[in-house]
């Protein structure tokens, strides 16, 4: 399964959420109810199908940050769009393009890159102090957990979707990526898989919500993932996110 693939189930899974979040709820003076257009169990299926995408999102951040050549302009890339699909997003999610209580999944993808770019540093220095005698590398090794942790609490204080718990998974994919060049069934990355699926769980159960626990569902294509790469159509699946946001508004302001 190529990369191409992943993420049109992830951008399809997201399109089914979506559906129901945008034309199943409204949205009136802080709360959520009910708008009548789709009934409560086709709605309760369209959110548990789309609890899929966003594993798989922080998936290919990671192996994003392995294959780009340039991860300050993936990170640029990621902010922008942000910015972009802010305003979407709040039609989409609170039908009022002011609302900005809560920030759009872009920018906790981008907050999560940010911290796996730091980790990777602090664990590129860990193995060079093991072998050298590196000046100030308790600096890298002590100062970027606390940069990452401080990371996470601005994504709370910033209502970021998902917020740190999706830095959290991000992070998670980092540290237990599979060696690229064995198969899934090898032993090592059997166990790795193992312990990321149990760690995610855990995650989702104690962190979020039981009913959040479809995400387990994406292991499955993530696991089949083959790592190549395959059609390149990289700004369309970027700009997908904002217009398909739009999209759905319009239905909903047409039918409600």
């Amino acid at each position: 399964m190529t990369t191409f693939i992943l993420k049109l189930i992830a951008i399809i899974s997201m399109t089914i959420d979506h559906t129901g979040l945008t034309i199943g709820l409204k949205y009136v003076n802080g709360h959520y109810y009910l708008s009548g257009l789709i009934p409560l169990e086709t709605y309760n299926i369209l959110r548990a199908i789309g609890r899929i995408a966003f594993p798989i999102y922080c998936y290919l951040i990671v192996e994003g940050y392995y294959h780009t050549k340039n991860v300050m302009k993936y990170m640029l890339r990621l902010l922008v769009f942000a910015l972009i699909s802010q305003i979407p997003f709040s039609l989409a999610t609170f039908k009022s393009a002011a609302n900005f209580s809560t920030l759009n999944v872009y920018f906790t993808l981008f907050l999560g890159l940010v911290c796996v770019y730091l980790a990777d540093i602090a664990k590129k220095q860990y193995y060079l102090s093991k072998e050298y005698l590196i000046p100030n590398a308790e600096l890298y090794l002590v100062g970027i957990p606390i940069a990452i942790i401080l990371i996470m609490i601005l994504a709370i204080f910033m209502h970021t979707d998902y917020d740190a718990f999706g830095i959290l998974l991000i992070l998670m994919f980092y540290f237990f990526r599979t060696d690229v060049t064995k198969p899934i069934k090898d032993r090592y990355n059997a166990l790795k898989f193992i312990w990321l699926f149990i760690s995610m769980a855990v995650a989702i159960y104690v962190f979020v919500k039981p009913s959040e626990l479809y995400a387990l569902i994406a292991m499955l294509p993530i696991a089949l993932h083959n790592r190549k790469k395959g059609p390149s159509m990289k700004y369309v699946f970027y700009a997908y996110y904002p217009v398909h946001l739009l999209v759905l508004y319009g239905i909903y302001t047409l039918l409600i």
